[in-house]
């Protein structure tokens, strides 16, 4: 017994080296195995440059018939201008009072507004992307791509230019003039009179001048006609383009003198796609490779204002805007087409 005993022990303090042993054996076998293929035995350094901007990627065999890329592409920026003119409306129909409005602006508050307001439009594309190539033929030159980007859901924005910033807060200023007036009662100076008497009320555009309800006051007049002025020359703002109900879109600066939008889109991103690529030395170290395919980033971009409206419900939008909206709807899938060159290590 003791004898069996002793055997037991000495299998027992074996076993650990054994198994030690064995499993040395297999990492031995299983690197031995990804050497053979090249897993994670080759890394490669690529630049590429396509419809994603330029960019740079890592990538690294996997398997003996497939390989891991990572990256991160960035679109340079460049922009794209456009002009949207200015319009008089009242009760929600464009008027031809621009004009007078220009006039009466530059009366009152010696500022000029123009009639034309200059955009740009700029992309604003930076993603990460991480793909696997499969190679199902033997000599290894096509492949075919799955993975995904992923990025900010902005891919696009417009702002108007720096210069146009004095006439759209004169533009601000008309229009919270017109608001604060446009419902005193105007069909006659009595009924003004009448008003004003209950309802004491200033012209600011004056500093703090209360206006006078004397009718026979030199500035009582004036005010009467400047007021009901505002309310004949309607409110004033962007015609980007119509509402499906015929009503027109005018779009208004934002409260520090600004107007944008903004084109978004899915952060996460699918991608399908197909390349062919070889060596480009003798030494099989260069090579370089094309790739095309398609992201999925949610259908069409969403284009929103900064006030909220979304103009891919919009119609009879204006010049250039239309052109690039109806390409903004074309765009369901992202076509991304990359050149590739790569030296492996």
């Amino acid at each position: 017994m003791r004898k069996f005993v002793k055997i037991i022990v000495l299998a027992a303090a074996m076993l650990p080296s054994l198994a030690h042993a064995q499993w040395n054996d297999g990492l031995s076998g299983l690197f031995s195995e990804m050497n053979e293929h090249d897993v994670f035995n080759r890394l490669e350094i690529a630049a590429n440059v396509g419809t994603t901007g330029v960019g740079l990627e890592l990538a690294s065999p996997i398997t003996k018939w497939t390989k891991l890329r990572v990256g991160v592409d960035y679109m340079p920026k460049f922009t794209i201008p456009m002009t949207f003119g200015l319009d008089s409306y009242v009760d929600g129909q464009i008027s031809d009072k621009f004009n007078r409005i220009q006039e009466l602006m530059y009366e009152m508050s010696g500022m000029e507004i123009d009639k034309d307001i200059e955009m740009q439009s700029k992309p604003t594309m930076t993603t990460l992307r991480v793909l696997v190539d499969v190679y199902p033929f033997r000599n290894r030159h096509w492949h075919f791509t799955a993975g995904f980007f992923y990025g900010g859901n902005s891919v696009g924005k417009s702002l108007n230019k720096m210069q146009e910033m004095p006439s759209l807060l004169t533009l601000n200023m008309y229009n919270r003039f017109y608001d604060d007036f446009k419902d005193i009662p105007t069909s006659s100076p009595e009924a003004f009179q009448e008003y004003i008497i209950d309802n004491p009320i200033n012209f600011p555009i004056i500093g703090e001048q209360w206006i006078d309800p004397d009718m026979d006051s030199p500035d009582f007049q004036m005010f009467y006609d400047k007021i009901h002025s505002y309310q004949t020359y309607g409110e004033l703002g962007i015609h980007v383009g119509d509402h499906k109900d015929g009503t027109p879109y005018m779009m208004h600066p934002d409260s520090d003198g600004t107007v944008s939008a903004k084109a978004k889109v899915w952060r996460f991103r699918p991608y399908v796609g197909f390349g062919y690529g070889g060596a480009i030395s003798s030494d099989g170290r260069w090579t370089a490779s094309f790739d095309a395919g398609v992201q999925f980033w949610g259908g069409a971009p969403k284009v929103t204002t900064h006030d909220g409206t979304v103009l891919n419900d919009l119609v009879d939008l204006r010049g250039k805007v239309d052109s690039y909206m109806n390409l903004m709807k074309a765009l369901v899938v992202y076509p991304t087409i990359d050149f590739r060159i790569a030296y492996s290590f």
